[in-house]
């Protein structure tokens, strides 16, 4: 487990930070400039806190009162950057085995063989990184950062410069690391949907303050956490099952519990799982079930909570999972919801974002 309690002096405000992440995956939030990538190099032994202390499964890495403060190579610590920083002269074979040739053999936790056939990487062994995608390009910086054998793997918005589709084929790499090799993960990014397809669990910063850390649904609402996420666009996930392609209507029906939805139409088979996002913004409620519309979804729920912080408004919608719906407190009133009512969600098909598949 991860253990950080630092402080340290920035430019304009102090980072500080009191967190314990025992979870597989903690995702760090928070606007530019907040602080994350200085959290994640004091965590990686790049830049040295003013105060404090952190631990790594029941090691001291840094502390400030015991003056420990391990250098990186003795850290054991994974990074991936939003740019892989490959070496463009070396193949992709030759950039997976830098450093995993300097482990000791006892320190090789995992064999060559096992990494490049989980992320798929047979295929591009032998090319250069100018001769790869963005994707394929992540995948072997990814490689390179577990063949190092770490304890714990850092991940600055790995997945930024990559267009939705590519996230798409990335994030199941992601959620087999995490299953499967047994590292945990301290992953920076700036979307609620990418995080919310990894880990419930959050640490929220907002110029170097840690302003809540715990599941992302029970703090959405905070107010100074719901600022935060609507600035990136507040998106709610769900995991559904594929019921089947209807290509002549130009849909694909999936489940979610009892709730059916018609989604755009994708390749995946009937059977398979997989996310899906919709915005809080793409969400209309009403009281009664309208007749003569070209929405595609209406699905009945429970308004299970309301939440106003200033002028911004979430109602949360019970459909067998949370669904945050963003409203005016003009329509909030107009429509005298409580607590306890029953509602329709209208969301047009074409709205809702087909994400990556679930394991």
């Amino acid at each position: 487990m991860l253990s950080l309690s630092l402080s340290c002096a920035l430019p304009g405000f102090t980072l500080a930070v009191e967190a314990r992440c025992p979870y597989p995956v903690t995702a760090i939030f928070g606007p530019s400039g907040a602080g994350k990538t200085t959290l994640l190099n004091i965590v990686a032994g790049l830049r040295r806190p003013d105060l404090g202390e952190i631990h790594l499964g029941g090691e001291v890495l840094f502390s400030s009162v015991k003056k420990v403060d391990l250098p990186p190579e003795k850290r054991r610590i994974g990074y991936v950057f939003q740019d892989e920083l490959l070496f463009p002269h070396l193949t992709a074979e030759d950039n997976l085995r830098y450093g995993y040739a300097l482990l000791p053999p006892a320190q090789q936790r995992f064999a060559f063989e096992r990494i490049a056939e989980l992320l798929e990487l047979g295929p591009l062994l032998a090319r250069r990184p100018g001769q790869l995608s963005g994707g394929e390009r992540q995948r072997v910086a990814l490689g390179r950062a577990l063949l190092a054998s770490p304890r714990l793997l850092l991940m600055d918005e790995p997945l930024s410069s990559l267009d939705q589709g590519l996230k798409s084929r990335i994030i199941p790499y992601l959620r087999h690391i995490r299953s499967e090799l047994g590292i945990p993960i301290l992953y920076v990014s700036h979307s609620v949907a990418e995080i919310l397809e990894l880990t419930g669990q959050v640490v929220f910063l907002d110029r170097g303050e840690m302003v809540a850390q715990g599941d992302f649904f029970h703090l959405a609402h905070h107010p100074r956490v719901l600022p935060l996420v609507e600035e990136h666009g507040f998106e709610n996930v769900l995991p559904v099952e594929v019921l089947g392609n209807e290509a002549e209507r130009g849909f694909t029906l999936v489940r979610h519990g009892a709730h059916q939805f018609k989604v755009p139409l994708c390749d995946r088979p009937a059977g398979s799982r997989i996310f899906i996002g919709i915005r809080a913004d793409d969400i209309i409620l009403c009281r009664t079930r309208p007749e003569g519309l070209s929405v595609r979804n209406y699905i009945e729920g429970r308004v299970a909570e309301i939440s106003r912080v200033g002028g911004k408004c979430l109602v949360y919608v019970e459909v067998g999972k949370r669904l945050a719906v963003k409203l005016t407190a003009e329509a909030i009133a107009e429509l005298g919801l409580e607590v306890g009512q029953t509602v329709s969600c209208l969301i047009k098909t074409h709205s809702i974002r087909i994400g990556p598949e679930v394991e």
